[in-house]
């Protein structure tokens, strides 16, 4: 292999990262015993403390065998303090130099070199490639392994590719970077958090991978705002600067170790610590400005007016007195423009790192202050972050990592007419004023809605979240390659959801009584692990293993309270309402989790590979019985490259293939779920009994248990190839893998007459998932241009293949005033596909309607086809209209660096979903479909029927929709959820040292970009980016939160 290419382009792929890291220049130190300090300092020496120095100055040039410049190469000179690190040419100066100094020269994967300073003032050195330090080492659970020898599906991500992005949770910037893993953001609120889904929908339950934070296992479930549809990512605690960085588990061989809570896949974060060498201080900082990236027209006044009174005379309605003159009304006004602003962004992180052979620490501070994009939205966020590693000697060592988030948010709820502010602009009156309320006349204005910019104003739903997590280990060498290690980590957080709401009476509105919900949510999580580890190389052999046990235990106790009807409005606590209407409510569940651990991996010369791991975990969450559960995986590889028939092809720098089976376990089923449910007090449980015919308290069982209860397992099989040509330039990854889910939750049917409120659960459906996964790069220097591109592509196919004795799963309606159910879950079909009727067209005259089919229908009504030809129209006619799930996922990524310049470009994109545009019921019929009156309407419906018109997208506008045009389920809802979005475009500019003039800077960029520029798509609702935590529920677009694009300039500085 070419060492000196591979780490030439190592340092093209780091470059901005070791910029931000250098050191300071010209770092002086006088010290009576150096040895003993553990820290440098800048020093502007007085003239007493150079009196011994012939103030001499050295430059030189550090290069590596190829002559080219090595950036952040660290210069001292022996046993001192003094000395500093090379600039962007590779260049260096040192002043107060003695005649008999000697300099140490070091840099990663090179070798340590030592100088003895001659009476020549100028030194070109080269330093020789460490072929031992070179190789690539990634994060597995419970340790790490060398790229080389990796025969799971592991796709790893380093920080500089995470901070490309700037964005409040790291999910977002792995969008479009990991082929297997899908990530859409669930709203564009700030703060909001983004839906994970590795390699398909396994199960039509908790769908969320395990999260693993060096090495402690954290929830990534978002956080919600009370009173409020928006929601904040729950891993928004991790700032992502602070992140090292982010291996992506995929496939049963990679994943089994971590057992029972892997079948969905296993994302490991392992943060920075400090680091060997001079003290470095960074500060990055950066605003931005957010905006609508699309905005969807409706109807102005002047067309809203003509329309309703069409409406109504369609109807044989009166129509509305006010609308006799629509010309008289003009534009009206824009209530889409009255909600949203432009949203400010700031955000400053601070990180402090350093340390001496036997001590390194690090110590990060982060501040977030985010303007959401509607009014009354904003998310503010402090991060904090210490590590300490201390080697105690040659056998003992120790470290401890400590964080701290306090996230704040103030949330609206979006997707409801009667209290959603977003849906409430899309239907408001545009004849109103921005203060006016709706006081018309019930027979023209519903009864039940508001002014959505008086409403924001009045109600206040906050959000205030407290974690504090870490973990310490304690290592000791028992003879050379064997480790005992322990850990113990713990994770406590407390939120605190509060919303507010005055009493008030604003036209129709009203509030008559003003109302709190205060709510407490509080939980604590500690882990307890000893390993024990062994790694040895003989001769050709290279063996490593691991045994363990791991310990857990999550406590969460929940507690909300009302209160209602207050004296004093500006005394908003619980106490301060009236004590008769108080109510207070609370839970509390546990989970522990104990388990046995353990891998074997082996190399024979570097080609064959051969891995197998098992772990046993007994869950609380399993019946009484089937508490445990064994999870083994098993996987092989062979480094074709390594093989000598294959050295005479120069052009393949590394060829491996790889395969893997394996078990894993998903228990995220919900707490004690095979204990039975017993109801106490309800009245309808109650009994008159004895002489006295008095009122006995009875009870009543709504779900029965089941002791059988366990885990869904999931069994993977992956096949895959890794392989790089021309010495590292280009690049490639193939994975195929068939996922198959067992022992899926599912709900059995049950009888009226049984008695149960709700059927229990048990095991007995199960899905398949197939796949393909494709990466390619390629990267290459064109004199002072050093440019690389990247792709990945990934396909999947998902069905359910049982259901046991379960029924098909029906998906709750998208609107809460009518049922209007839009996803179906059977057997031979994907989880949570769409299913309804097919429309071919629009009767165009009275005499082509089929009465007999659809009895009620009139021209200018939707034309139902008839599936199974029985002249009846009935829920036998519904058929899959669509599916939530795209054929394809896709991102690419561009990146440019020339001088002192760099530019980034992504792309994210997917392609054969569908969207149910559910929020065509709010924005398309006029009638308010919740009650009396008339709402606005989205300007797409001025395409509507009108007789001669021969349109055949949009029906007549009616007050009463007898043929359901609305109230059905149908293709009309249904669009293509295909789009490509410019996720990141970033262009910055690395100041050269020689413009520096100042010595407290060593490092300074600056930088624009712009997120989410530009999106393709043929959607159009108002952002075809629609995600759900609930598989059953996803790709329905009920009116949600529109992602922004954003503009930012920033600046990173190196002390």
């Amino acid at each position: 292999m070419n060492i000196n290419k591979q780490l030439k382009d190592i340092k093209l792929q780091n470059k901005l990262k070791l910029l931000l890291l250098l050191s300071f220049t010209n770092l002086y130190l006088s010290y009576a015993n150096p040895a003993e300090s553990l820290y440098t300092h800048r020093l502007n020496l007085d003239k007493e403390s150079i009196t011994n120095q012939q103030n001499r100055k050295i430059t030189g040039k550090i290069v590596d065998s190829n002559g080219e410049a090595i950036i952040g190469a660290n210069i001292i000179v022996k046993e001192s303090n003094n000395g500093t690190v090379t600039d962007i040419n590779g260049e260096f100066a040192i002043e107060n130099i003695n005649d008999n100094d000697i300099i140490q020269i070091s840099y990663i994967g090179y070798i340590k070199q030592e100088i003895k300073l001659q009476s020549k003032s100028h030194y070109e050195i080269k330093l020789i490639s460490d072929n031992q330090n070179l190789e690539e080492v990634v994060v597995v659970g419970y340790g790490t392994q060398r790229k080389k020898e990796l025969t799971g599906s592991v796709t790893s991500l380093k920080s500089d590719e995470i901070i490309k992005i700037a964005t409040n949770s790291f999910t977002n910037s792995l969008q479009g970077k990991i082929p297997g893993v899908q990530i859409s953001q669930s709203s564009g609120a700030p703060g909001a958090g983004s839906s994970v889904r590795i390699r398909g929908v396994g199960t039509t339950g908790a769908n969320e991978p395990l999260y693993v934070i060096d090495g402690l296992p954290i929830g990534g479930s978002n956080m919600s705002i009370s009173g409020s549809s928006d929601n904040i990512s729950g891993l928004s605690i991790v700032n992502p600067n602070d992140i090292e960085s982010i291996e992506v588990l995929k496939d049963a061989a990679a994943a089994a170790i971590y057992g029972a809570r892997a079948a969905n896949g296993v994302i490991l974060i392992t943060t920075k610590r400090g680091s060997e060498g001079l003290a470095k201080i960074n500060y990055n900082s950066y605003i931005a400005l957010e905006e609508l990236w699309k905005k969807p027209d409706f109807l102005n006044a002047r067309e809203f007016a003509t329309l309703a009174n069409e409406l109504f005379a369609n109807s044989n309605m009166e129509a509305n007195p006010e609308f006799s003159n629509p010309e008289s009304l003009g534009k009206g006004t824009d209530w889409i423009d009255a909600i949203f602003q432009t949203g400010f962004t700031q955000n400053h992180d601070l990180s402090v790192s350093g340390g001496t052979k036997n001590t390194k620490a690090s110590l990060s501070l982060g501040y977030l202050d985010q303007d959401g994009t509607m009014i009354e939205t904003w998310y503010k966020r402090y991060t904090g972050r210490l590590t300490l590693d201390l080697v105690a000697n040659n056998y003992l060592k120790f470290g401890s990592s400590l964080a701290f988030t306090n996230t704040q948010a103030k949330g609206q709820r979006n997707n409801e007419l009667r209290v959603g502010i977003f849906n409430l602009a899309q239907q408001m009156y545009p004849n109103l004023g921005i203060n006016d309320v709706i006081d018309g006349s019930t027979a023209y204005y519903t009864s039940q809605a508001d002014n959505p910019v008086l409403r924001a104003k009045s109600i206040d739903n906050r959000m205030e979240n407290l974690r504090l997590y870490g973990n310490s280990f304690a290592e000791l060498e028992l003879f050379k390659g064997l480790k005992l290690r322990s850990t113990i980590g713990l994770d406590s957080y407390n939120t605190k959801n509060t919303s507010w709401e005055p009493k008030v009476q604003r036209g129709h509105y009203r509030n008559l009584q003003a109302r709190l919900t205060d709510q407490n949510n509080r939980g604590f999580n500690w882990v307890l692990e000893n390993t024990l580890s062994y790694s040895g190389v003989f001769d050709k052999h290279r063996i490593s293993a691991l045994v363990g046990q791991t310990a857990q235990k999550n406590r969460q106790d929940y507690l909300s309270s009302v209160g209602k009807e207050y004296i004093n409005e500006t005394i908003q606590v619980i106490d301060g309402s009236k004590s008769s209407e108080r109510t207070t409510s609370g839970t509390k569940s546990e989970y522990t989790l104990a388990s046995y651990l353990g891998r074997i991996n082996y190399s024979l010369n570097d080609r064959y590979l051969f891995s197998l791991s098992i772990r046993r975990d007994g869950s609380s969450n399993f019946g009484p019985n089937n508490k445990w559960g064994v999870f083994p995986s098993t996987s092989i590889g062979w480094n074709i490259s390594e093989e000598e028939f294959m050295k005479n092809l120069k052009f393949i720098y590394s060829l491996k293939l790889r395969g893997s089976w394996g078990q894993l376990g998903n228990d995220n089923i919900g707490a004690f779920g095979y204990y039975s449910t017993v109801r106490i007090g309800n009245n309808a449980d109650n009994y008159i009994l004895g002489k006295n015919q008095g009122l006995i308290t009875g009870a009543s069982i709504l779900r029965p248990g089941n002791p059988d209860l366990k885990w869904e397992a999931s069994e993977q099989l992956n096949i895959g190839m890794d392989a790089s040509f021309f010495n590292g330039k280009l690049t490639a990854n193939v994975d195929y893998y068939v996922k198959e889910t067992k022992d899926m939750l599912i709900s059995l049917p049950v009888s009226f007459e049984a008695g149960f409120q709700s059927a229990p659960s048990i095991n007995g459906g199960s899905i398949s998932n197939k796949g393909l996964e494709l990466t390619m790069g390629f990267r290459e220097k064109i004199g002072d241009l050093n440019w690389s591109i990247s792709g990945n592509l990934s396909s999947v196919s998902n069905k359910v293949t049982s259901l046991g004795i379960g029924l098909p799963i029906t998906g709750s309606s998208v609107s809460s005033y009518i049922s209007l159910p839009a996803t179906y879950t059977e057997v031979g079909e994907e989880v949570g596909y769409f299913k309804g009727y097919i429309v071919d067209g629009i009767y165009q005259s009275d005499s082509d309607v089929d009465l007999e089919f659809q009895p009620n229908a009139k021209a200018g009504d939707f034309k139902f086809r008839d599936i199974n030809n029985d002249g009846v129209l009935t829920d036998e006619d519904k058929t899959k209209i669509g599916s939530p799930w795209p054929n394809f996922t896709y991102g690419a990524n561009i990146d440019l660096e020339y001088k002192g310049f760099d530019f980034n470009l992504s792309i994210a994109g997917v392609s054969g979903n569908d969207i149910f545009n559910a929020n065509k019921i709010n924005t398309y019929p006029m009638k308010y479909f919740g009650g009396s009156g008339v709402v606005n309407a989205s300007k797409n419906i001025l395409n509507r029927w009108t007789p001669g018109s021969g349109r055949n997208e949009i029906p007549r506008l009616i007050y009463n929709d007898a043929n359901g045009n609305y109230g059905n389920s149908s293709t009309f809802y249904v669009e293509d959820g295909s789009f490509m979005r410019i996720r990141n475009i970033t262009l910055g500019y690395t100041i050269p040292n020689n413009i520096i003039t100042t010595n407290i800077i060593s490092s300074c960029r600056l930088y624009i970009s712009v997120q989410n520029l530009f999106t393709f798509t043929n959607y159009s609702g108002f952002d075809p980016e629609v995600s759900s935590s609930n598989p059953i529920n996803s790709g329905i677009d009920d009116g949600v939160y529109p992602v922004p694009r954003t503009f930012l300039a920033g600046i990173n500085l190196s002390f």
